[in-house]
């Protein structure tokens, strides 16, 4: 299916680890910061044209990390999936119509070097995607995430080019729109295909395996 993907959320248990393990496998990978304090988080992002991987870990115990704990407790791994839109309010209205359930529109933020990196984010109901916690999400500072250097990586990593997701036949309901469309399949464990210009050590990606419970996997040459 054809997913209109902002961001895939990897959920690990020890953030400093999986983010090691993406540098030593030559990904350029954002520093470790916390949301805001009401989300109870912190993450780390490997950033690719249009859409990123976001390696996220519970920093407190918050109402919003609540969801996020219990989806860890069955291993780290692919958890999680925001869906772009350009206009949050008009996809809440959209959703409504549907009869979708989801969370009220809510605006986080997170410090980065670059300044202040502002969202605003939909949750869908873990009634609908179970097993996952999927959202929208708007990005209103997008030049803070998406940096010339956050887009530069020595594995000379060009972009995602497929998934493959656990309980992904559950997203069926939100294919198509305007955001441009990712190849999105159903499987496990998690898998994530990029495409890269120099091959990436076998032993790497196995690091990254073993940190994050998510397979990276290289495009094959067309």
């Amino acid at each position: 299916m054809l997913l209109g993907v902002d961001h895939f959320v990897v959920l690990v248990p020890d953030l400093e680890a999986a983010r090691k393990a993406c540098l030593n496998a030559g990904f350029t990978a954002t520093p470790i910061t916390r949301h805001s304090a009401a989300s109870g988080t912190a993450n780390t992002c490997i950033v690719l044209p249009q859409v990123y991987i976001e390696l996220m870990g519970i920093v407190s115990q918050t109402p919003a990390s609540d969801a996020w704990g219990r989806l860890l407790k069955s291993g780290p791994g692919l958890k999680g999936i925001a869906l772009g839109t350009s206009d949050i309010e008009q996809t809440a209205t959209q959703l409504s119509q549907r009869g979708l359930a989801a969370d009220p529109v809510r605006r986080f933020s997170r410090a980065v070097p670059e300044g202040e990196l502002g969202f605003s984010v939909i949750r869908l109901s873990p009634d609908l995607t179970p097993g996952l916690q999927c959202l929208y999400c708007q990005h209103h500072t997008p030049e803070l995430l998406w940096s010339p250097h956050a887009l530069q990586h020595a594995n000379r990593a060009r972009s995602i080019t497929a998934a493959v997701v656990p309980q992904g036949a559950a997203l069926e309901p939100f294919m198509g729109g305007n955001w441009p469309a990712l190849p999105v399949s159903e499987g496990a464990p998690g898998r994530i295909t990029i495409a890269f210009d120099r091959p990436v050590p076998g032993e790497a990606l196995a690091a990254i395996h073993k940190a994050t419970g998510v397979l990276i996997e290289e495009a094959q040459a067309s």
